[in-house]
């Protein structure tokens, strides 16, 4: 081992030191480098209305700017319109802390609270801005309409979306806003056209391929299903939801092995999994095996007594056992929420136009929205007929008691 005479090893070491340094700033810059081009890459993805796409670039500026509260904007801006309300609000409470008066923050908080049907404390504020002249009026009107589909205000949505795809007949979010409107009165045969309108002009919107899906299994279109199923369930193989819409779509095809397979891998990783519960019960009632049937709708009631596809498995499944007084109680609900279906279409689409500030209405559709699984949409509404009249018996009655489950009692006994 040679030993380097001091000052050798002096201009060595600064050599060293520099060319450390040299390194190290390289580094740094091309960390900030790519950050920036990250960041502009969520920018365009969600200026194309690709939010999942959008989230996944925030992750790098996030990683190497954590302190910006710009990027939290951003960040909060894409998870909100991806539907990720709990990771929207984390980063704009950090928005707040860093910035509490920055207008920009304020806005996206009430963007946020109108979006997820919180309108009562901000569409004033709102409509205000878009008095205004604000830069981002789009997206006040689009969170406006997605908080008037959510608490079924449909006449002004549709008002809404109607005026944006006049001006823009082909703007995807606007066709998917469309559809969301249509399926959630169910009026699935409206909805479909706008939903395949979006996914041919877009392929890559896959939330709309996803609700296009829902509609046509619903409608017994499931041919047609097969396809987009198929090219979710490639992109998100660990997808449940999707899993369990694919074996429903293979069932109606006739491939009960394959279905079977495809429900029998979600359970054994989600035994509560009402979807896949329910979809093995329908099943096994192919299968003629009513008693087991029974079984797994029994336990996919116990978790959500407000799906309506179980009320005519579980009557069938009752009648081929020749327990007849329970199958008809189910018959008879089932008729029930076709009538509350019914009459909440009536009110949403007709009604709330003609009489905007009747209190009874207002009570009647919270009640029927409480019935129907809808706890949310329901307390909104009979709290808005008690600010129209405080007095009004049907709305305080059906706050201090709610509302009967969709399912009889019988369904959650078993």
């Amino acid at each position: 081992m040679s030993i380097l005479p001091a000052g050798r090893w002096a201009r060595r070491s600064s050599l060293l030191l520099s060319l450390f340094l040299v390194c190290s700033a390289g580094a740094l810059a091309a960390a900030h480098l790519g950050a920036w081009y990250h960041y502009r890459a969520a920018q365009t993805a969600l200026s194309r209305y690709h939010f999942a796409q959008a989230r996944g670039h925030l992750a790098v500026p996030l990683r190497v700017w954590p302190d910006s509260w710009q990027v939290h904007l951003l960040a909060a801006r894409a998870a909100r319109l991806d539907g990720a309300v709990e990771e929207a609000r984390e980063h704009l409470l950090f928005c707040q802390h860093t910035q509490p008066k920055a207008e920009d923050v304020l806005l996206e908080w009430a963007l946020l609270r109108a979006q997820v049907g919180e309108l009562a404390a901000v569409e004033d504020y709102l409509r205000d801005q878009l008095r205004h002249g604000s830069a981002l009026a789009p997206l006040i009107e689009e969170a406006l309409i997605e908080g008037y589909i959510r608490t079924y205000r449909i006449g002004p949505a549709l008002a809404g979306v109607q005026g944006w795809l006049k001006q823009q007949p082909d703007d995807t979010q606007a066709l998917y806003l469309l559809g969301c409107l249509w399926q959630q009165v169910q009026r699935l045969q409206k909805a479909l056209p706008a939903y395949r309108r979006a996914v041919e002009l877009d392929p890559q919107r896959e939330d709309a391929r996803w609700h296009l899906c829902q509609c046509l299994l619903r409608l017994g279109l499931h041919e047609e299903a097969n396809p987009h199923l198929e090219y979710l369930h490639r992109l998100y193989p660990q997808n449940a939801e999707i899993t369990v819409a694919l074996a429903s779509a293979r069932f109606k095809q006739g491939w009960t092995t394959e279905a079977r397979r495809l429900l029998d891998a979600v359970l054994a990783e989600q035994a509560t999994n009402e979807p896949a519960l329910r979809e093995r019960g329908r099943l096994a009632l192919a299968y003629g095996k009513a008693e087991e049937a029974e079984k797994w709708l029994r336990q996919a009631a116990q978790l959500n007594p407000h799906d309506a596809q179980l009320l005519p498995l579980l009557s069938n499944a009752l009648e081929h056992q020749g327990k007849h007084n329970e199958a008809q109680s189910f018959q008879d609900q089932l008729k029930q929420n076709d009538h509350a279906f019914h009459r909440l279409e009536q009110i949403c689409l007709r009604e709330l136009g003609e009489r905007p500030q009747d209190p009874l209405l207002h009570a009647e559709l919270g009640t029927l929205l409480l019935r129907l699984g809808h706890p949310e949409a329901g307390r909104n509404w009979l709290l808005l007929a008690l600010q129209e009249d405080p007095t009004c018996a049907a709305a305080r009655a059906a706050l201090a008691g709610g509302a009967d489950t969709m399912l009889p009692t019988a369904a959650k006994q078993h």
